[in-house]
This record gives C-alpha cells, structure tokens and sequence, in this order.
C-alpha cells in the first residue's frame, strides 16, 4: 500500500470516526430544537430529492476507468479532451437537475398532499429548493472529485472530509438558534458545497495541474461512456431505492414522525457503509490499472480478499458492539421515541455485512466492464424491495420497512453476486469464503459473552455502557488478534501500538 493510500485509509476511518462524534452530538441537538416532526420531514424530503443524484448516471465511475487507460499509455491530449468533455457533461447534467427539481417543488401536493399539513407542504417546497441549488452543484464538483480520486490524492481528499466534518455543525447549529429551524440545515449543505466546489477546483488545477482541450472533443467517446455508465446508473437506481425509498413509502402512509425514527436507523446505518467504502475506495486506481495491465485474476481475488477481511473484521466488530450496547446508545442519542431505531439497525446492518465486505469486487467489475449482470439483477431486486416495503408497512408499520431491504441484500448480494464472481468473473470466491467466515468467530464470542453480561448488568447509566463496551471490545480484540489476524493485518496494527 504506497503513502497515500496509507494516510488516505487512517485518515478516512478517522473521518468516520469524529463524523460520528459529530452526529452523536449533532443529531439529538436538531431533534431538541428542530423538533422530531420537522427533522422527520428533512429526512423525507431529502429521500425524495437525493434521487437527482441519479441524473450523474455513473459517469465519474466511467471517467476514472477512460482516464488510467489513457494514463497507462501516456497520452496526456486525451486526457484533457476527456475533462473538457466531462466538464461540459456535468454541467448538462447540472442544468437538467435545476429543471427536474424545479418540477417536482411545483407538483408537491400531488406527492404528500394527502398526508402533510398546509405548513409542512410550505416547508417542504422551501427544502426542496435548496436542495436542488446544492445538487447541481454537487454535479459540476463531480468531475474534479474524480480527477482527485483518480490521482490518488487520498490525503487532500480525506483531509477535507474532515474539515468539512466540522463545519456543517459550525455554520448549522448557530442558524438554528438564530430561527432558521429545519432550513438551517439545507443552507449549511448549500454552503459548504459551495465552499468546496471552490477549493476542488483551485486543488485541481494548481496542484494536479488538471487542464482542458475544448478541441474536436471526441464526441464519438460519449457512446462509449453511456453504454459504460448506464448499468452503473443502474446500481446507483438501486442504492437509492433500496436506502430512500422507506423513507419516502413511510412518509405517504404512516407521516412525518416515523420517517424521523427510521431515519435514524439510517444514519446508524450508513455508518456502517462508510466504513466500508472509505477503504475500498482507495483501491479503485489500482483496480483499474491491474485490470488495464491484464496482471491476472488470482491477483485481483487476493486483493479482494486482502481488502474483505479487514472490512469484515472492523464491520463484524462494529456491529457486535452495537448489538451489544447499542439500545442504551440509540436512548441517550435519539430519545425513547426513536428507540425502535435499534432493532431497525441490527436487522439491516447483519445482511448488509456479505455486500460490505465485498465492495472492491464491484470495483473489479466495473474496471473490468462487466457489471451489466449485477445492474439488472439489482433492478428486479429494486421493484421487488418496492413492493415488499409497502406491504411491510401497511402491516407491520416500521418495522416492516426493512423487510424489503433484507430480502435483496440476502438474495441478490449474498447468493446471486458470489455465483456472478465465481462463475463468470473467475474470481475464486471459494477461497474468499474460507479465508474470511473465521472473522465471525470474535464476533459471535465477544457479542454473546457481552449480552450475558448486559443481562446480569443492565445497561442503564453511562459508566455500564463504557464497561460492557470495554469488555465487548477486549474479548474481540483479543481472539482476533490472537487467532484469526494474518500477519499482514497484525502489520497494520502494529504501527498504532507504537
């Protein structure tokens, strides 16, 4: 691992890390002073508006893996022709967004009319139309993200995660007490996107010296591109409705304030994925550069199964913790109102594990140019998660909303994609098995020693917390590190220990 994906992978768990303190302090802060049935509303409307983000189509994706192939050969005019066409791209894509959201913030009564107040449908159209500047400009910084990413400039690039980190709380929290309420929160993502648009742009075309060729673009190449990024819009389709789509079903049927309680489960969540794409993330330049060098499909299982161990053992261990102490967690954090946040989390985050610890094989796939199989089986799982989440919460109510989730993350991510890997992509998914399912075994000890624990010592005050937790974290650590760590993952800790 060279020096910057070193310091890119500290810093981006670090990142994760004081982004969690900054929720776990920030979150309960907006549910006091915003109130639980306004912050359930930005949670819904935000499920609506992200799917914008669908417009982008993959194309970052595409523009890393067109960019190395023309790095590997040296040809620095293509390379300019190819950011001045996805220069332009973007900010198509950016215009057509400002279009789309501004039809949807003038059809809002046909989508919530039924079931939100004359002031929360206001309000709503007010979110949206913030939201809506904040994603266009989210497209045009697209381009320079990828240029970032595509450089291997991981230590620029989680460095100012963290700044940004910490200045969503700085700007949002002193709007809310000045009255702003729930739009505090939109004008700060509007700000700081901005703010950034800005520093990447400079980054880019200062430091990594990033130039354009406006030229004879090669228009040709845009078929090229779409028939690469359409599949990856595709997967993008999917993660959106598998992630928003309960949201937005909940806030039809059920209204503001379940939305509010599932969308901290969410949150939790996606703690969850963030700890997995933080690391697989560093490892897409040189994805596509073993691929474009044709070095062999044993080196790509190793380092797929290289990568899935350390994101199952931080995952596995994370998850066990939450099990373990998570409800008191969810209590002092969100409030009794939202404490059925805590089985939410366990029931979507355990299945979730197969597809997060396997994320550089969709990065295999996509350098590789054969992710068209794992688009379409996600698409029938998208339709069918649809239909499941609206049964499950007409019956069940909340719960019922994960119900969907599961069912395609089991069958599509852990049967089908494995199949998919094994069978066509030649990955030796046997071997991945065997050398990583030894993870479950701290996990299945440290969690189970923890809930006897918890049972003889209820987990009510903060100091029973931080002793089980301690406990939890101990006992993993140890059988871990004694019995299940290969010498490369030891290696990686020892530098910590120091």
């Amino acid at each position: 691992m060279n020096s910057q994906r070193k310091i890119g992978a500290v810093l981006s768990y670090f990142n994760i890390v004081l982004k969690n303190i900054v929720n776990f302090l920030y979150t309960p802060f907006l549910l006091r002073y915003v109130g639980q049935g306004d912050y359930g509303l930005f949670q819904m409307t935000n499920s609506v508006m992200i799917s914008l983000s669908l417009l982008s189509m993959g194309f970052s994706s595409a523009y890393v893996k067109f960019y190395i192939s023309y790095k590997v050969k040296k040809d620095q005019e293509k390379i300019n022709k190819l950011n001045a066409l996805f220069l332009l791209l973007f900010l198509t894509i950016s215009f057509i967004a400002l279009i789309i959201g501004g039809g949807l913030i003038a059809n809002i009564n046909l989508f919530f009319g039924a079931s939100l107040s004359s002031r929360e449908l206001r309000l709503t159209k007010y979110l949206m139309v913030v939201m809506v500047l904040s994603i266009a400009i989210t497209f045009i910084s697209s381009v320079f993200d990828s240029n970032i990413t595509v450089n291997e400039q991981f230590a620029f690039q989680q460095s100012r995660q963290l700044i940004q980190t910490l200045l969503v709380p700085v700007i949002c929290i002193p709007l809310v007490l000045l009255g702003v309420g729930v739009l505090s929160i939109v004008l700060t993502q509007f700000i700081v996107t901005l703010i950034f648009l800005i520093i990447n742009v400079n980054y880019c075309i200062r430091k990594l010296e990033m130039s354009f060729n406006f030229n004879k673009l090669p228009i040709g190449l845009l078929k090229s591109l779409t028939a690469f990024s359409f599949f990856i819009f595709l997967n993008q389709m999917v993660d959106i409705v598998n992630n928003n789509s309960p949201n937005f079903i909940l806030g039809m049927f059920k209204g503001a304030r379940l939305v509010a309680t599932f969308a901290i489960a969410n949150q939790i969540k996606n703690m969850f994925f963030m700890l997995s794409t933080s690391l697989s993330s560093i490892f897409v330049p040189q994805i596509n550069i073993l691929v474009n060098k044709d070095e062999g499909k044993d080196e790509l299982t190793n380092l797929m199964i290289k990568v899935g161990r350390i994101q199952s053992a931080i995952l596995f261990c994370v998850v066990g913790g939450f099990i373990s102490i998570g409800r008191y967690f969810v209590l002092i954090w969100a409030g009794k109102e939202n404490l059925d946040a805590y089985l939410l989390v366990i029931v979507m985050v355990l299945p979730s594990i197969i597809p997060l610890s396997q994320n550089v094989g969709i990065e295999i796939q996509r350098a590789m140019n054969k992710h068209i199989f794992r688009s379409i089986v996600y698409s029938i799982f998208a339709v069918i998660n649809i239909i499941v989440t609206i049964i499950g919460i007409k019956y069940i109510g909340l719960m019922g909303a994960a119900l969907g989730y599961v069912i395609s993350i089991l069958l599509a991510n852990g049967i089908l994609m494995n199949w998919y890997y094994q069978v066509k992509m030649n990955l030796n998914m046997k071997k991945y098995w065997r050398m990583t399912t030894g993870i479950l075994i701290p996990f299945f000890v440290a969690t189970g020693v923890s809930l006897l624990i918890g049972n003889i010592i209820e987990v009510n005050s903060l100091v029973k917390f931080i002793i089980v937790g301690l406990i939890y974290l101990i006992i993993y650590s140890i059988i871990y590190l004694k019995f299940i760590a290969t010498d490369y993952e030891r290696n990686l800790i020892r530098p910590l220990k120091k």
